[in-house]
């Protein structure tokens, strides 16, 4: 496991609680699907396509636009600046949705 995904997990766990994503040790099983798909997103639209849709709430049953809170929370970064993404940032945003991901798991899913 790559070092900045080990590092990030304390953040993702942080970042899960303290944005409210978890509710008595809950995490709604649709905002798994969501972490699940946000890093293919990135890889088939692009970062900054997948930032955008992430951060409207459109038709969600759950709010999807804390993945997108909860990535800048762990990488105490903006994603996109000036409507530019930099390869640097872009492996941080994969590196962050990884540990989120594998932070979720130790919630139970409901």
């Amino acid at each position: 496991m790559k070092k900045r995904i080990e590092g990030y997990i304390p953040r993702a766990l942080e970042a899960i609680e303290k944005l409210n994503i978890s509710k008595n040790r809950e995490v709604p099983k649709q905002f798994n699907g969501y972490i699940a798909s946000f890093g293919a997103s990135i890889r088939s639209a692009g970062l900054l396509a997948t930032t955008l849709f992430y951060s409207e709430k459109g038709g969600a049953e759950e709010d999807r636009q804390n993945i997108v809170k909860a990535i800048k929370y762990i990488i105490d970064d903006e994603i996109v600046h000036n409507n530019k993404v930099s390869k640097e940032t872009r492996a941080k945003v994969e590196d962050a949705a990884v540990a989120l991901k594998l932070s979720v798991r130790t919630f139970k899913l409901v």
